[in-house]
């Protein structure tokens, strides 16, 4: 996440940025403000589960918020970057047939990826809407 901020406050810092490490955290803040989100970035794992507070949390996974949006109108792009190969095409054809705009970004080479690769397709997408 802190390479994908570091690059975001460069490049769109005109944007706001919200980042969430749990799907349940990140579907809430959606119900709120999916109208006014320019672009989604979505990871398929997220994590084990975690103590939070007296309790274990599960984190969920961006599957999770792939389904919460395929039930919302379609509105802006989704990147899915995952190197999970088994849970990608799923995550991306949910949100095709739902009519949402999607492309997915292999991570590779460390965080190299996030400049060369993620950054590309996110000012596509955030320039054209392609």
């Amino acid at each position: 996440m802190a390479a994908m901020k570091k690059v975001l406050t460069e490049e769109f810092n005109h944007f706001k940025h919200v980042f969430f490490n749990n799907a349940p955290e990140t579907i809430a803040w959606l119900k709120e403000n999916l109208k006014e989100v320019a672009l989604i970035c979505l990871d398929h794992d997220l994590g084990p589960n975690r103590q939070r507070g007296e309790g274990v949390f599960d984190p969920g996974t961006g599957r999770d918020v792939v389904d919460y949006l395929a039930s919302q109108t379609p509105g802006c792009p989704v990147i899915i970057h995952t190197t999970n190969d088994w849970a990608a095409p799923g995550m991306q054809m949910a949100l095709k047939e739902a009519g949402w705009k999607c492309s997915r970004v292999i991570p590779t080479a460390d965080l190299k990826w996030i400049e060369a690769v993620w950054f590309r397709k996110l000012t596509k997408f955030v320039s054209t809407g392609d």
